[in-house]
């Protein structure tokens, strides 16, 4: 028998590859959108569009009880919709924590529990890594630096308090592929032969593909694992140094690098923030952003995904020459 899936968050870069994934899997699909969503990604005709206000609790219910009633309930819910940036730290509570709130105490108001809801939260809910280097655990403290990251840590916690409520939270690094347009600006400024550090050249990163990142939250979710965080990455760490590397290789670029101190970095992202509220824009670079720019070490330990069977198929190297053939395709690069 068919199951029903839910995905909120559908319309944006990881949920749309979720979208996609899961018709190939055979789920019967329901993409969770806003009325005001780009449904660009999302042309399958197999799609079933669910309009969310997750800040309606009302709504919610009455869209759970619709659906439930022409189609059955949703057997699994993988709720990836968030907001990653606004220069209001007040929105990220709203949104992240306010609106997991409410769509999990909908399906319990309405006794619609799914089998398995996943949680889509970020490694920001921990925050960077301790100064020795050592990498970020799941069973480690949670010390989030920026708003964003603790909106998502009270999410959590959230679902922590909740009783007989089946649920996994799903903790990816950085994550990129086709489509992603935070990391375009890397490699964009590398292409332009400058390569920039903040402090050092020996901070310590992590990132997952966006596919890998899909195949992850599967597998947490077909899995008997509950009320457990999971963290995702492609089971490798990096310097800051070896991913310009890999960059300037694929781009085939030569390169100026320059590091910039941290206390000038931070003026700038204050200009470039001045500049965003002036033209009604969040940018990339503002500060709340630049404390998590700046951690010296954003390494992960993802051995709980690994002990599941979560074998990545892209290295950095192998996920960017994908990603920048698909950028250049579509002329984005």
């Amino acid at each position: 028998m068919q199951k029903n899936i839910l995905i909120t968050g559908a319309s944006g870069f990881i949920g749309s590859f979720l979208v996609e994934d899961a018709i190939a899997r055979g789920y019967r699909v329901f993409a969770g959108i806003r009325s005001s969503s780009n449904r660009v990604w999302l042309t399958d005709p197999g799609i079933h569009f669910v309009e969310l206000d997750l800040d309606n609790r009302h709504q919610l219910e009455l869209v759970l009880q619709q659906t439930a009633a022409q189609f059955g309930k949703f057997d699994y819910i993988v709720h990836a919709a968030g907001l990653t940036k606004t220069l209001d730290p007040f929105a990220f509570t709203k949104v992240n924590f306010g609106g997991t709130q409410n769509l999990v105490e909908a399906l319990q108001h309405t006794s619609l529990i799914p089998e398995k809801f996943v949680f889509v939260s970020s490694l920001a809910s921990y925050g960077p890594g301790k100064e020795d280097r050592s990498p970020i655990d799941a069973a480690g403290p949670q010390r989030p630096v920026t708003a964003y990251g603790k909106s998502k840590l009270l999410a959590e916690q959230f679902l922590y308090h909740q009783r007989d409520f089946p649920f996994v939270v799903i903790n990816p690094t950085t994550v990129y592929g086709p489509r992603d347009k935070d990391f375009l600006y890397v490699l964009q400024t590398i292409q332009r032969g400058m390569e920039l550090y903040i402090g050092t050249r020996r901070q310590l990163l992590s990132f997952v593909h966006v596919q890998d990142l899909v195949s992850a939250i599967w597998l947490a979710m077909e899995s008997p694992v509950v009320q457990q965080n999971l963290l995702v990455s492609d089971l490798a760490n990096y310097t800051a140094a070896e991913m310009n590397y890999i960059i300037r290789k694929l781009l085939s670029r030569k390169t100026i690098p320059l590091v910039v101190p941290a206390w000038i970095a931070f003026m700038a992202a204050m200009l470039s923030e001045s500049a965003g509220r002036f033209r009604g824009r969040t940018p990339l670079l503002n500060r709340e952003r630049m404390k998590e720019f700046s951690a010296i070490n954003w390494s992960v330990d993802a051995k709980a995904i690994a002990a599941l069977g979560y074998q990545p198929k892209y290295g950095l190297e192998d996920g960017l020459q994908g990603t920048i053939e698909w950028y250049r395709e579509n002329q984005w690069l």
